[in-house]
């Protein structure tokens, strides 16, 4: 179980009914409603309602905690089952700024999250990348595209919150092993897992000369099978394709 110790424990039924994930992303949200933790989480159990987040954080920077953070809450669409997901208090056009308290809490989550879970200290670069943003950013963290949280805050992310994240790090990058998922490793594919591949592949020695450009084409697939065959490895084992044992040899985990 994953509980942040700050939060008020609010669970609602579904943190007993849905799937376990293993979050490699956080993603920030505003409720457009100037509510309370509880009144959100009331809100979010309400017969109709088939939407929920995993923290709510009120105007005055009090946060209550939904659903386990290894459990699927849904807020994100298709990052449904690898995003952890904050709500926060707004007005009723998600128009108006986070409060000094909001950015604390918003902060202090982000710092547990990325020490709890090994989320990277970094902006998401496409849907499926590891990292932290907002919900706006990509279309597909949505049914139809959303402007959630808001301008301002989307602004405020960048300029303000992310920053002081990182500063509460002690101001640089804290080495985090990087998280991909299999499905992503597969020939023809782009997207930040396969950057992630790439980058430790060079590391190790590979030979990629067009770079980590987050394409999985031939020279990925023969790096990736040059570096199996280093191992040791034959035949199928062999085939350019990483499972499990050839992420964990390149220091990546495994969603």
């Amino acid at each position: 179980m994953s509980r942040y110790r700050e939060a008020a424990w609010l669970p609602l039924p579904e943190n007993t009914t849905q799937p376990h994930i293993t979050p490699t992303q956080l993603i920030l949200h505003s409720a457009a409603a100037p509510w309370s933790p509880k009144r959100l989480r009331d809100f979010w159990n309400e017969r109709g309602v088939t939407t929920e987040s995993h923290f709510g954080v009120g105007y005055d920077g009090a946060v209550g905690q939904f659903m386990d953070t290894h459990v699927r809450a849904d807020a994100n669409a298709s990052a449904n089952n690898r995003a952890i997901s904050v709500e926060s208090a707004a007005d009723t056009r998600n128009s108006d700024p986070w409060t000094p308290d909001q950015i604390d809490t918003l902060v202090e989550i982000m710092v547990w999250a990325h020490r709890e879970h090994g989320i990277p200290a970094r902006i998401c670069r496409s849907e499926t990348d590891p990292g932290f943003g907002v919900h706006r950013m990509f279309r597909k963290w949505s049914l139809d595209g959303t402007e959630c949280p808001g301008k301002a805050r989307a602004e405020q992310f960048t300029g303000t919150v992310f920053p002081r994240f990182l500063e509460t790090l002690g101001g640089v990058l804290e080495p985090v092993v990087p998280t991909v998922e299999l499905e992503n490793l597969q020939y023809g594919k782009t997207n930040g897992d396969v950057v992630d591949l790439q980058k430790a592949l060079i590391e190790h020695g590979g030979k990629i000369p067009a770079g980590a450009t987050g394409y999985y084409g031939d020279q990925t697939r023969a790096a990736v099978a040059a570096f199996q065959r280093k191992q040791g490895w034959t035949g199928p084992a062999a085939d350019g394709i990483p499972g499990v044992e050839t992420c964990k040899r390149l220091n990546l985990r495994v969603a």
